[in-house]
């Protein structure tokens, strides 16, 4: 997957018993990805894995999301197309690519997040914040990251992403938000 935050948040949302069972490698970052996924087919135990999810933000260039999608599908030897949270068909083991937070939005997991905070009206402070600020971000999903910053400094102990989703009670982890996600990680 793509990176720590990536990693807490299916971690969370997946549960113990499906989290237990499942090995995680994470990229340090979107770019590693591909690099990362050739060494995982080249590991000497990798035929006895079931399957592999991949996990990563659309950002904000879909086409450099496919891309790198592509780059991850020939580092895994997969010729199938590309198709938002499915396992390839008689691939062995099965592959899968969950493009946050939908496939087809650009964005990340900091979307899924807003959609499942706690707290309502500290939710539309946040907004108001951005709006006197101008939108000062350069793409939609650093606004969302910052969104989403502000909103977790403004607990009642600041809070990083990866902590919140430490049993804080900042979001909703049974949001249906997380849903495809979470089936994601269940099919694995």
């Amino acid at each position: 997957m793509e990176g720590g935050d990536e990693e807490k948040l299916c971690k969370a949302i997946a549960g113990l018993n499906v989290w237990g069972g499942l090995i995680c490698w994470n990229a340090r970052g979107r770019l590693n990805i591909p690099e990362l996924a050739g060494l995982a087919a080249r590991d000497p135990s990798f035929g006895y894995a079931r399957s592999v999810g991949v996990l990563l933000d659309m950002e904000d260039d879909p086409v450099k999301a496919l891309a790198l999608i592509q780059e991850v599908l020939a580092a895994l030897s997969v010729t199938t197309p590309f198709e938002h949270g499915v396992f390839v068909p008689g691939a062995a083991p099965k592959v899968g690519v969950f493009l946050s937070p939908d496939g087809q939005q650009t964005g990340s997991i900091d979307a899924l997040c807003k959609q499942a905070v706690q707290n309502p009206a500290l939710a539309s402070c946040v907004d108001t914040l951005v709006v006197c600020a101008g939108q000062p971000h350069t793409t939609q999903a650093r606004g969302m990251k910052g969104w989403l910053d502000a909103y977790l400094a403004m607990q009642p102990e600041p809070l990083r992403l990866h902590q919140a989703l430490d049993g804080s009670k900042v979001f909703d982890l049974n949001h249906a938000a997380f849903d495809p996600l979470r089936a994601f990680l269940q099919a694995l």
